[in-house]
């Protein structure tokens, strides 16, 4: 009977010695990357009926937001960016400035909200034939303000705890192919597919007061048209403000989708500047009313997973080959050979980041591909762009989608999709 009491005794003792599991802890912070239109002549992406002209000054300031996550030794940072897209060069100098904190190309996760009223950051000469002469200068300064932000955010990170939501955002968007071959559609049986769903994840600290907030909602940032030449940050811009408005104090980041054919609907106003107003406001309403019925009481899970992936050959469209002959050689020296597939688990949402635009559909398939989560959600044009992401079936439909911005040929969504999963079960 005293040896038992004694092991016990021991027992207790040492269990007491043993270091507690780390707390989850979180920093956010907020980087303006607005470039300065009257020092930089500023190419403008999103349209090529700009003819490549220089933005004429700032509607809005365009912002990365960040959000880094701690758990012990193991670090995530994740960055939400007012651009058209993430290319590896502003990565790659993110990640270099920030090397000291312990940021890597394998733990930042760069996204994009695909604003088309934002700067063109591409150095490749194909994508220049497009959107304007590209300046290293521009992209120096953008790293520089997003690596200082993920230092701040990194070095402020404090105990959070985590609540997560699911809430319908019906109205706003539209599938923007159904004009496509509606006649073999109409005889294939086929509906327009959309997605009016909305996730939410709300960090609080442990005063209660909220630290970020981020959203995922697909569709396309294209209400401002090719007529405006003012950088814009378009409707994200303004529902990341209007949540900013609703959780005072903390740092809203959103994230697109699959939304390669998602298109905005809705939007009420007498221009184009008013209609993103309108979007937005709205969009973040509904948004807010979900996050703040939350009650925030999970320790956050948080994981994240990499991989350098080849990608297909070349496959680009008999249309495009023949309308645009003269991007071809420009193209295939431009497009990557290989590129990052990235996930990361917050609780148990698995988010998939896609380098380039996928139709709903090429998010489907990420979703039917990845077993074992709650929740699996694709993140579009995630640390690269390789154009649009496509099936089959939407690839013999034809249309702008596939005939000017598909290079991988039909089978794209479905290899990506098995490469996401195999990416995932690393993760697990």
């Amino acid at each position: 009977m005293r040896l038992h009491t004694t092991l016990i005794v021991l027992s207790i003792v040492l269990l007491a010695a043993l270091p507690a599991a780390a707390a989850v802890t979180a920093g956010a912070a907020t980087a303006d990357i607005t470039p300065d239109t009257a020092k930089y002549r500023v190419p403008m992406a999103g349209y090529g009926a700009r003819m490549g002209k220089p933005s004429t000054g700032v509607h809005d300031p365009l912002y990365a937001k960040v959000l880094v996550l701690r758990d012990g030794g193991r670090l995530l940072g994740i960055v939400t960016c007012d651009l058209r897209s993430v290319t590896p060069e502003l990565k790659g100098l993110v990640v270099e400035k920030a090397a000291g904190h312990g940021f890597t190309l394998e733990n930042v996760f760069m996204s994009a909200s695909h604003t088309h009223s934002g700067p063109s950051l591409f150095p490749e000469r194909f994508w220049q034939m497009q959107f304007g002469k590209y300046d290293p200068a521009i992209v120096e300064t953008m790293s520089g303000a997003i690596a200082e932000a993920l230092v701040k955010a990194a070095e402020n990170a404090v105990p959070v705890k985590a609540a997560f939501a699911e809430t319908a955002a019906p109205g706003f968007t539209r599938n923007r192919r159904w004009g496509y071959d509606t006649e073999a559609r109409a005889a294939a049986g086929e509906s327009p597919l959309i997605d009016e769903s909305m996730w939410l994840m709300r960090l609080d600290k442990e005063d209660g007061s909220t630290l970020a907030v981020l959203s995922h909602f697909a569709t396309h940032p294209t209400i401002l048209g090719a007529d405006n030449m003012q950088l814009s940050a378009g409707w994200p811009g303004v529902f990341q403000r209007e949540m900013e408005k609703a959780f005072p104090g903390a740092v809203a980041l959103y994230m697109n989708g699959a939304q390669g054919d998602q298109a905005p609907a809705g939007a009420q106003g007498d221009d184009a500047f008013a209609r993103i107003e309108d979007f937005g406001t709205r969009l973040a309403a509904i948004a807010a009313d979900a996050a703040k019925h939350l009650e925030p009481a999970e320790e956050l899970k948080f994981s994240v997973a990499h991989e350098n992936i080849a990608l297909p050959d070349f496959h680009f469209p008999q249309e495009a080959e023949k309308r645009y002959a003269k991007y071809l050689e420009a193209a295939i020296e431009a497009l990557p050979r290989k590129v990052e597939l990235q996930a990361i688990q917050l609780g148990d949402t698995v988010l998939v980041g896609l380098p380039g635009e996928p139709l709903l559909v090429a998010g489907r398939e990420v979703r039917n591909s990845v077993k074992g989560f709650g929740r699996v959600l694709t993140v579009g044009l995630a640390n690269n762009y390789i154009g649009y992401i496509v099936n089959e079936a939407e690839w013999n439909h034809g249309g702008y989608e596939v005939e000017s911005r598909s290079y991988y040929g039909p089978g794209l969504a479905k290899y990506l999709a098995e490469k996401a999963a195999a990416v995932v079960g690393e993760m697990k």
